[in-house]
């Protein structure tokens, strides 16, 4: 945890660590308008193809993913980015494994959530006599 509370400043390490399928996981942070997700996914991770309200933003910063977004198929590297229209299936699968980020908006309502169940436990947890 940060040695200071700010309103304004974060540390992405500092964000709760928040499963989003069995195998990948997420550093969220979000606000009423936008959803960012540092997101990793380890190697042979598999996303399942969804679609969402969303509109969404991939980043790839490390390894590579043999994404799907509508009807296109490509393999994404470090630097590429993808944008997903609202509504647009999409999903991949990474054999190098991946770290990237994803900005969600308006905010993915169910991410949020699992946020706010992180966030909850962590509170839980910090509050808990050791």
């Amino acid at each position: 945890m940060p040695e200071r509370k700010s309103k304004y400043w974060h540390r992405i390490e500092d964000l709760p660590l928040v499963p989003l399928t069995e195998e990948s996981k997420s550093r969220l942070i979000a606000t009423d308008r936008v959803l960012i997700s540092f997101i990793e996914n380890p190697p042979g991770c598999v996303f399942p193809v969804h679609s969402h309200p969303s509109e969404q933003i991939l980043i790839i910063l490390e390894g590579e993913e043999d994404h799907i977004c509508g009807d296109e198929r490509f393999l994404m590297k470090a630097g590429d980015i993808c944008v997903h229209p609202p509504n647009v299936p999409h999903g991949g699968e990474t054999k190098t494994g991946f770290k990237g980020i994803d900005i969600f908006v308006p905010p993915r309502e169910d991410h949020v959530e699992k946020l706010k169940k992180a966030l909850a436990e962590r509170e839980k947890e910090e509050k808990s006599p050791s």
